[in-house]
């Protein structure tokens, strides 16, 4: 309680004086200050105290030397919102250190803010004339106002996206970009981050958004103003430009492959028939005629090689750009096609080929059968001698994509290999042993990856392989 000769004095000030005992809680509080704070009746003690240094402006604290000074915004118990200033003395009170608070009315904020609430009616006036997407927030980085443009792209109400509203519309998976710019915000500093925003149709466009912090006449923090940008076309232009690099970037490969290939794999056969060719001439000049059909089994052997060459880099050079649009693709048909243009290869070997329920796909129905016969085909020709060659296709559920997978029982391959089978032309094993040009894994590549899918192998040498490729729903 405070002393009475304490009290007589302040009841005669007429300036507002609130007394808080060393605890810094309030014991007394005379008419002015009533007044002032509209906090009339009621015990002195539930007075807020701590709401006339909530929000701080010139502060100078108080020490042994000097009073503490600042300026500060109260709401009256009517609701209107008045700023003061605020002057703290010490007051030693039986050995303990009471304050007094000396409160004084301070017009000059209000007018302050009439002439700020002026300026953004203009602003947000203009604002909503402008295509960007415009938006404000307060001292305390809530947002409170969001432009026309804003509200036409997100489609909702100005009073659901104040606050917090409008973070609902972000992506999940964008949120943690403002958790990264968190400390930028927290010092009133500028940025610029991109996240996907819902727009009114459901669909997500890529935004660009820039905040600038705003400052009050007196230096204070008053909120950030931002704009964003639509630059979901910019992005997708870059993700195109990145498609096309790396498609260059594929084709130069492939052009040092093909340069590769004329250099050797064209002329080994060419050399070979060259050969021939001079050996018959020379035979016919000189009457010797002994030999001369085992010369020309070679010769045609060589030009059938190169056939098959020049046959395979066409088929390999048009999965591209000779490609069937893609439509509704049932891979139980194809596989049916498959083993019937297997059936000498499989009569012959006496295979077994089965497959399990198979999806329907979206895709190029002659480069699926394509791709499904060069795996199978593969799988039954490299078989293990005296070992009667299986192969089993079947398909797994992925949920965004379909896994295909051929299985075979035949003689494996080191995993040391399993990137370089896919390269053209690289063989693994001498023409003598297993024909072929070299071509057919590079070609499932191809068209694997022309479906937006991968292809890869897993195997155990002598026991089998099984080739994987996945297809997008």
């Amino acid at each position: 309680m405070i002393p009475e000769q304490f009290k007589t004095f302040f009841d005669t000030y007429t300036e507002a004086v609130l007394v808080t005992d060393d605890a810094d809680a309030p014991v007394y509080m005379n008419a002015p200050c009533r007044e002032l704070t509209g906090f009339n009746g009621g015990n002195v003690a539930a007075f807020p105290i701590a709401d006339i240094s909530k929000v701080k402006v010139n502060y100078t604290p108080a020490n042994d030397k000097k009073n503490g000074r600042w300026e500060c915004s109260y709401k009256r118990a009517n609701g209107n919102e008045l700023w003061f200033k605020v002057s703290v003395s010490p007051l030693p009170v039986d050995g303990k250190n009471w304050k007094i608070y000396t409160l004084s009315y301070n017009p000059a904020h209000e007018q302050l803010r009439e002439t700020l609430q002026l300026s953004e009616s203009r602003f947000t006036s203009l604002a909503d004339e402008t295509p960007v997407m415009i938006w404000m927030t307060d001292h305390t980085n809530l947002t409170y106002y969001f432009n026309k443009s804003w509200l036409d792209f997100t489609g909702r109400k100005l009073e659901e996206e104040v606050g917090t509203g409008w973070f609902q519309g972000v992506h999940p998976d964008d949120t943690q970009v403002f958790n990264d710019i968190g400390h930028l915000l927290r010092n009133n500093i500028n940025y610029s981050v991109e996240y996907r925003l819902k727009r009114h149709d459901g669909q997500y466009r890529y935004i660009l958004e820039i905040g600038t912090p705003r400052f009050l006449p007196d230096g204070s923090f008053g909120g950030y103003m931002g704009s964003c940008l639509d630059i979901t076309e910019m992005k997708m232009a870059q993700v195109e430009l990145a498609a096309q690099t790396k498609e260059l970037q594929r084709s130069n490969e492939e052009l040092e492959q093909f340069a590769y290939v004329a250099s050797h794999d064209l002329q080994e056969p060419l050399r070979m028939i060259s050969s021939y060719v001079q050996l018959i001439s020379k035979r016919i000049e000189s009457g010797k005629t002994e030999g001369l059909g085992e010369y020309m089994q070679f010769a045609i052997g060589g030009v059938n090689r190169i056939q098959a060459l020049i046959n395979d880099l066409l088929q390999y050079s048009r999965v591209n750009r000779k490609g069937n649009p893609f439509a509704p693709v049932d891979l139980n048909e194809v596989m049916k096609i498959v083993t019937a243009h297997l059936m000498n290869r499989i009569s012959e070997t006496g295979a077994k080929v089965t497959f399990g329920e198979m999806p329907i796909v979206n895709g190029d129905s002659f480069q699926l059968i394509r791709l499904l016969q060069n795996l199978t085909e593969n799988a039954i020709k490299f078989k293990v001698p005296d070992r009667t060659p299986e192969v089993h296709v079947f398909a797994e559920d992925r949920g965004d994509y379909w896994k295909i997978a051929v299985k075979d029982n035949g003689i494996g391959i080191d995993d040391k290999f399993y990137s370089r089978i896919f390269v053209i032309f690289q063989r693994l094993h001498a023409r003598e042993d297993y024909e072929g040009t070299g071509i057919g894994l590079a070609v499932c590549k191809k068209i694997v990856e022309r479906h937006g899918g991968e292809i890869w192998v897993e195997s155990k040498t002598g026991e089998g392989s099984t080739f994987f490729f996945t297809i997008k729903k």
